[in-house]
């Protein structure tokens, strides 16, 4: 990605969008990777006060096949109107309305504000109970849920590309590595300046971020170390998109080059 100010900042045919303004003061990313930078400073209580911007930790995993197969095993059950033992109810359920189908599944410890969690044998045993849906029994239903579909899950979209210039950027931190872990509070890092590597010293770094809302990112970047100094990042918005511009028909990230 070519630097602000010699090259261009967005992809070619890319509308700029509006760069907020009532951004949060900062937010601070603990750094866990060796001693303060040198130019980490303790601040004053007063600058340690201020809007700060709501923790949010944006993090891209890798996709693990064995994982994947063992988290779509598992369903959310809930029942309305509630019953004073669940488990027996549903086992009921299970029994009088769908004997059909395997009753080898186990009964967990709740989660996700569910009445109880169901564990099946397979991803399609549970294909099979949830195709079999509404459970009523005995003027109560059961609802059965996908992790990702429970009523606490916040589904957002992340449709928005923001250039951004880390200014004062500590030589310290400037490894691929660490920019990616300081990265991860304010958005989901897509790509790095390479210039930030071939003259460390000088270039401010420059990235791409992708995100639900550019007013999310902060105008601080604060890496606190383990001794309380804190190294301050100044966080410039660049430009603004929307993201359908920089994946291509395959949905391959592309570079601005």
């Amino acid at each position: 990605m070519p630097a602000a100010g010699t090259h261009r900042t967005m992809p070619d045919g890319a509308a700029a969008l509006e760069v907020p303004s009532n951004r949060p003061n900062f937010v601070t990313r603990p750094s866990y990777w060796g001693p303060p930078a040198a130019t980490a400073v303790f601040l004053p209580p007063e600058r340690l006060k201020g809007r700060e911007a709501s923790i949010h930790a944006y993090l891209d995993f890798p996709s693990d096949p064995e994982m994947e197969y063992y988290s779509r095993r598992f369903a959310y059950a809930y029942i309305t109107p509630a019953r004073a033992e669940p488990g027996p109810f549903i086992r009921l359920v299970f029994r009088t309305l769908a004997l059909d189908l395997p009753q080898t599944f186990e009964l967990l410890h709740p989660d996700h504000g569910a009445d109880a969690m169901l564990r099946f044998r397979t991803p399609h045993d549970r294909e099979a109970a949830m195709g079999r849906q509404p459970f009523v029994l005995d003027g109560a239903t059961v609802k059965l849920m996908r992790e990702d579909e429970t009523p606490d899950v916040r589904k957002v979209s992340h449709d928005y590309l923001v250039h951004v210039a880390l200014h004062d950027y500590p030589v310290e931190e400037r490894t691929k590595k660490k920019i990616e872990g300081n990265c991860t509070a304010l958005g989901h890092l897509r790509e790095i300046d390479p210039a930030c590597f071939a003259a460390p010293d000088l270039a401010t770094v420059h990235v791409v971020l992708q995100l639900h809302d550019p007013a999310e990112i902060p105008h601080q970047l604060r890496i606190e170390y383990r001794d309380g100094s804190i190294s301050v990042v100044p966080v410039e918005i660049l430009s603004v998109w929307h993201q359908s511009h920089s994946y291509d028909a395959k949905g391959q990230w592309r570079n601005i080059a």
